[in-house]
């Protein structure tokens, strides 16, 4: 029986006959794809000092290349590579389609001859070619981050990134970071269909878990009366593929506590359950991809008349943005949706109109009349 093991970049396996094979990512060509180079040795130490000599000497290759070849470019490739540690295999992964933009803009420039007028003019290009806020802010963030390594290096003097422009207004609505209206969550809660697809997006709404969390569910992770959701992993996709990790961050382990009118979706997942997880696919890797979950759920969103097509993500911020409205403290609402830090939940606040209305009607209170006190949606959370 093989022995696989997988981190993103490196790849090895024990072979039936006893000896071990190896393959490791070693850089990428200049469309973006993956340059792979295989190994193989008696034994698994044998192949480890195979991979880790590979990477060692590609390490010094690409710096003895930066020094005859002063290109962004080669710089962008250096900075990648040292970058590897920095991050979680997944998000390493994802960087790729973003370095593969701005080299393709500054790849043949000497780095130390971009000037902030450049990187300007290339943002500009961006945001009138219709590409995302998210879109830009990624491309300027990765050029400060390459900058930032070519300086320590010594390559450029000063980080022309940095005294560049930050593209602030759009003329299209962001829906990435958007949130539900109450009448949008009733519709939703109403008319999703009775399968595990309607339920699964009712139980993102009624517990604020992250997609990749969801995916990694298993039967055993919800409680037998439906009251509590244990977070303990979550899916990545490395290059591609659906791979099993831990959540987000250390805060993301979490027991998230069910409002008594959600728990019967999560009762169904529970009795619905795939093989191995809530959601397994019905090929040799068990895991369910993330990206066809979220086609599956467009479909199912697209299906319920004035509900807007928002992402996956935004029953995240729906969840947040109606336990703050109700008065839960924020303290306890990071707690809830795994976040280290309040002001990242800040984030996902979304203060509807219905509430602006709600909060100035204090003005019209009489003196020595209570404030009229609405039902929570929620239950109280301790």
């Amino acid at each position: 029986m093989s022995n696989q093991i997988t981190n993103g970049d490196c790849s090895i396996q024990k072979l039936p006959d006893g000896s071990w094979s190896g393959t490791i990512v070693s850089g990428y060509s200049n469309d973006g794809k993956q340059n792979m180079v295989s190994f193989s040795a008696k034994t698994k130490s044998e192949l480890l000092q195979q991979i880790r000599r590979h990477q060692y000497e590609y390490e010094n290759a690409l710096a003895l290349t930066l020094l005859q070849d002063n290109t962004f470019s080669a710089w962008a490739d250096k900075w990648y590579a040292d970058h590897r540690t920095q991050v979680q295999p997944s998000t390493y992964g994802g960087y790729i389609y973003t370095l593969k933009l701005i080299k393709a803009a500054f790849g043949d420039k000497k780095i130390d001859m971009i000037r902030p007028q450049d990187i300007n003019q290339y943002l500009n290009s961006l945001y009138f070619s219709g590409c995302s806020y998210s879109k830009i802010n990624k491309c300027r963030a990765m050029l400060i981050q390459v900058f930032d390594f070519a300086e320590g290096n010594d390559a450029v003097g000063k980080n022309p990134a940095r005294f560049a422009k930050t593209i602030r207004n759009r003329d299209s609505f962001e829906t990435s970071k958007d949130a539900f209206t109450e009448k949008e969550v009733a519709l939703l809660l109403a008319n999703l269909p009775d399968t595990k697809l309607g339920h699964s997006i009712r139980a993102l709404l009624g517990s604020g878990m992250r997609v990749q969390e969801l995916l990694a569910l298993k039967a055993e992770d919800i409680a037998d009366d439906g009251s509590m959701i244990r977070i303990r992993r979550a899916v990545k996709m490395v290059d591609g593929k659906a791979e099993l990790g831990p959540p987000k961050s250390k805060s993301g382990v979490r027991d998230i506590p069910i409002p008594h009118a959600y728990r019967p979706s999560l009762l169904f997942l529970k009795a619905h359950s795939g093989k191995d997880y809530v959601w397994s696919s019905g090929r040799g890797n068990m895991l369910y991809c993330v990206g066809t979950f979220r086609k599956w759920y467009y479909r199912a969103i697209e299906e319920i008349a004035h509900v807007r097509r928002l992402p996956p993500h935004c029953c995240r911020h729906t969840y947040v943005s109606r336990l703050e409205e109700k008065g839960v403290p924020m303290e306890k609402i990071a707690r809830l949706v795994g976040h280290s830090k309040i002001t990242t939940t800040d984030v996902y606040l979304h203060v509807r109109a219905e509430a602006l209305q709600n909060a100035v009607e204090v003005l019209s209170e009489q003196p020595n009349h209570a404030p009229v006190v609405t039902d929570l949606l929620f239950d109280s959370v301790s």
